[in-house]
């Protein structure tokens, strides 16, 4: 790099709206760097006036920001006064212990502070599972929120949350063990632990914490003995009064799959579901990227943006990422035209979804209030299987599909039954009924 870091930060600095334009010229651009190491920037200011001008104010936050972003990572910025030597050594010393000593907690939770309460944007659709969350961290263990059970569909914000609760505790609650896995980790970790005889480390490894914060629950589906074997690990920490968060992309009752002990163990908690982000919760997530990027979008890109950008968090992250690459590349100068074209591929919001069996199942799925798992099942209880019968007769009726085809869709069944199931809706008034109204429902979407 040609340049030291905070001459090219202080250009970012001078694009910066919320920077004063005198700051900038009388103090900000007097600092010399005097010290750029192990992630550690540290600043000479003139005299002791300059000092206090930057250091805890509100300004120190958008030079760490102006430096991170050069660096393209997290950098942390001390300030001493111009020739001060013994400062700058013993700047860079207490710096670089309490770094290791944050690197070291994070290393044993996988927890790092890229999700915190503070950047997860609240909305009606994640308010009351963010309080919830937010409760949990401030006093873990309490058995009327253990465990905390955090569900809802891909990207709207589960992870965050819930890693959000490990990193608070480990701020608040020093002396306590936090640890972030996956139950994927989980399993694998069980199934090396059983092939390699070392059964005991990973016992300790999952049951001697406080904070056992684990993702994606439904991937125990199938997996007995790991199901088994968390249960097992369930009981024993929330018996000592330690804390477990867990997520999936369903509800407990939605997973029938799992042993009945652990969904009813499961629902003994707080349970929490997180919706997809409203308009204002999408909107807010936008002004607040643009923030943070110093990107300056009209307020008819924003507008087109939160209305069409609707199914969840990342795909909005991505929609945004995409606008400032060429926001980037056209230095600024971008119309909703060219928005509107590069996003069209993502949404596409004035065409109409080609339909699948998927979207003929889920609409049948919400007429019913039946949910699609079970209508996938082997349940034959009358109320099912009408949902399924309609579902398969739509299927036939829009898609022209083979019944041999239509009974791969619907968990591998038999031409002749899904063949029986569209007779038996044929002759059933009540549910052609049922089927002219969903066969609309899907027209319109």
């Amino acid at each position: 790099m040609g340049e030291d870091i905070w001459s090219l930060s202080l250009r970012v600095l001078s694009y910066d709206s919320r920077v004063d334009r005198v700051l900038l010229d009388n103090f900000l651009s007097k600092m010399k760097q005097v010290s750029y190491e192990n992630d550690i920037l540290v600043l000479s200011c003139r005299d002791d006036y300059s000092l206090n001008i930057v250091k805890g104010q509100k300004v120190d936050d958008y030079i760490k920001s102006a430096v991170s972003t050069v660096a393209d990572r997290k950098i942390s910025v001390k300030y001493v006064v111009e020739g001060n030597e013994a400062a700058v050594i013993n700047s860079v010393i207490s710096e670089t212990k309490a770094m290791e000593k944050e690197r070291q907690a994070s290393s044993s939770s996988n927890l790092t502070d890229e999700f915190t309460f503070e950047n997860f944007i609240v909305g009606d659709c994640n308010r009351f599972a963010y309080a919830s969350a937010f409760s949990v961290a401030e006093n873990p263990g309490l058995s009327q929120r253990n465990p905390l059970y955090l569900w809802g569909n891909s990207g709207l914000g589960k992870t965050h949350l819930m890693k959000a609760v490990g990193y608070k505790v480990q701020k608040l609650h020093q002396d306590k063990k936090v640890l972030y896995t996956t139950c994927e980790e989980f399993t694998n970790a069980y199934v090396s632990s059983l092939k390699n005889k070392n059964y005991e480390a990973f016992r300790n490894k999952y049951r001697n914490i406080d904070v056992l914060l684990i993702d994606d629950i439904q991937f125990l589906i199938g997996k007995i003995e790991t199901q088994i074997e968390f249960f097992n690990t369930f009981e024993t920490l929330v018996s000592a009064g330690k804390q477990i968060v867990i997520t999936s992309d369903k509800s407990p009752k939605s997973l029938p799959e799992l042993d009945s002990r652990l969904t009813s163990r499961l629902q003994s908690g707080v349970l929490m579901d997180i919706q997809p982000p409203d308009y204002e919760t999408r909107k807010a997530i936008i002004l607040r990227k643009m923030e943070s990027t110093h990107i300056d979008l009209s307020d008819d890109i924003v507008e087109y943006i939160c209305e069409n950008v609707t199914n969840n968090v990342r795909e909005l992250n991505g929609a945004f990422n995409m606008i400032s690459a060429y926001y980037a590349l056209e230095n600024g100068n971008i119309s909703l035209d060219l928005v509107m074209s590069k996003l069209a591929p993502i949404i596409s919001p004035n065409k109409k979804k080609a339909v699948t069996t998927e979207i003929i199942i889920d609409a049948v799925s919400k007429y019913y209030d039946i949910t699609v798992d079970k209508m996938l099942s082997k349940l034959k209880s009358a109320d099912i299987v009408n949902a399924r019968s309609v579902a398969m007769y739509i299927c036939r009726d829009l898609l022209e599909m083979q019944y041999t085809k239509i009974g791969e869709s619907f968990g591998g069944r038999k031409h002749t039954t899904v063949m029986n199931a569209c007779n038996n809706v044929s002759d059933n008034d009540i549910l052609l009924s049922d089927v002219s109204i969903i066969e609309k429902r899907i027209a319109d979407v």
